[in-house]
């Protein structure tokens, strides 16, 4: 959406390719949690923050990674997001979206900079625009199946249409964006980089997430990094983790629900048999119905805390003394839980209370994915060498630099909207990418090619 928007705004004429048939992708079906460095919501709030504090929380995050993955972050494209996404947060908010309030994540962000979306929705609705407008063609229910190269350079994209198999072939007289997303829905694909039972870990997200883009740059020369960088994590929305608790057999609450995400997987195996339940109230269930519905395994409902407890096989006694614990504490001032130093806590302190109770089982499983291509800092893509491939750009989940440093919260949607918006201006102003030196690569010096981009978003299975 951002590098379409920004491409068309630098006066070109794109073609988008989109695999789904309308735009967002797994942003608009989030929670909707952006991370904005010193942003005027920031300001407005009084909260200093800049560059070097983000670049200092995301070495943090990279340097806890290690132990676990292979991680190769990109010290000058994490600045470069530093830098952009104030503007980003300034863009959006003049395309109408609404931020409700900053969400608390003092061990990964140390100051307050992930605000959550009024609706995530808005997100695609404010880029609607852009695909009405006269230089931009959208090919809804559409999916890529190659680069086209020539001499070198990636000069169009071969695709088909999913309901009547109408074959295109797109010329890009500027260059290719790859903005498709990750491969987290793709096994076989993950089963690469991952064990078997591994990559066999359910996915919650949009089933088109499969690598598509990763495989058609890799075909032609694309570096990928921190492939294996697939980190497991308790499947739930964060919007309705803040609104639960979460329940051991034993009927009692035993880490920070909203937590870092390691954390959350390393307490649920602790406990037997790996078995703990979200538990919410009859209020909670019916406004986030859908992200619950979502969840791998079905919700348990029954009039009372008693018979919940009877359900799901936990003392009924223990269930009713932790749910009237954790009630106590939300009618109290304090912004901290005493158990287990909880911060982020439902909105309005409401508290879990109103029959009928749902428990929804815990289950480990991968939302999203940190592989992706190198790339300079006018987002080209570079090969294996470090040379830059003519033609070739990349954002988002397609980035491999930008997300080791995702645990922070925040960081997936707007590193895409942020580095998205500069790579579709690379691409429709052109870069001069013989200018290199080195593995780091920088390069800005317009072409003299006519503007045409293709944005090309699919990752949707094959026949």
């Amino acid at each position: 959406m951002a590098a379409v928007a920004e491409a068309a705004a630098e006066g070109a004429e794109v073609v988008a390719v989109e695999a789904m048939e309308h735009i967002g992708g797994n942003a608009v079906w989030s929670t909707g949690y952006l991370a904005f460095v010193d942003s005027e919501m920031q300001r407005e709030q009084g909260i200093t923050d800049d560059v070097e504090t983000f670049v200092a929380d995301a070495r943090a995050m990279v340097e806890e990674a290690r132990d676990r993955f292979g991680v190769e972050w990109d010290e000058e494209l994490v600045r470069l997001f530093a830098r952009e996404s104030a503007e980003t947060y300034r863009i959006l908010t003049g395309r109408g979206v609404r931020f409700s309030r900053f969400i608390p994540r003092p061990r990964q962000h140390t100051v307050d900079r992930m605000a959550a979306v009024e609706d995530s929705w808005m997100l695609g609705r404010a880029f609607r625009p852009d695909f009405d407008l006269p230089a931009v063609t959208t090919l809804f229910e559409t999916v890529a199946d190659r680069l086209v190269t020539e001499d070198g350079r990636v000069t169009g994209v071969l695709a088909h249409g999913l309901a009547d198999g109408q074959r295109y072939a797109l010329h890009a007289r500027r260059g290719v964006v790859l903005a498709t997303g990750g491969y987290q829905s793709n096994p076989e694909l993950r089963r690469r980089y991952q064990p078997e039972f591994v990559a066999r870990a359910p996915y919650l997200g949009v089933d088109t997430c499969r690598g598509d883009g990763h495989l058609m740059g890799q075909a032609v020369g694309g570096d990928l990094v921190n492939m294996t960088f697939v980190p497991p994590l308790v499947i739930v929305s964060s919007s309705v983790v803040e609104d639960a608790i979460a329940v051991n057999a034993a009927g009692e609450r035993f880490h920070d629900e909203a937590g870092p995400y390691e954390e959350r997987v390393e307490r649920l195996h602790e406990q037997p048999g790996r078995r703990a339940w979200y538990v919410v109230d009859e209020e909670v269930a019916r406004e986030k119905a859908g992200l619950i519905g979502q969840m791998p395994e079905p919700p348990v409902q029954a009039d009372t805390l008693d018979a919940l407890a009877d359900a799901i096989g936990v003392p009924a006694a223990a269930l009713t003394r932790t749910v009237e614990g954790w009630n106590a504490f939300l009618a109290t001032d304090a912004e901290q839980d005493p158990e287990f130093g909880r911060v982020v806590l439902p909105p309005r302190r409401r508290r879990c209370a109103t029959a009928p109770f749902t428990a929804v089982p815990m289950v480990e499983g991968v939302n999203f994915c940190c592989g992706g291509f190198r790339v300079t800092t006018d987002l080209q893509v570079v090969d294996v060498f470090g040379t830059p491939i003519s033609g070739l750009f990349a954002a988002g989940d397609c980035v491999g630099g930008l997300n080791p440093v995702s645990d922070l919260g925040g960081v997936h949607i707007c590193g895409g909207l942020t580095l998205g918006r500069l790579a579709g201006r690379a691409a429709a102003r052109g870069v001069d990418d013989r200018a290199h030196h080195g593995t780091v690569l920088h390069a800005g010096m317009p072409s003299m090619l006519d503007t045409k981009i293709a944005l090309v978003h699919l990752d949707t299975p094959r026949s």
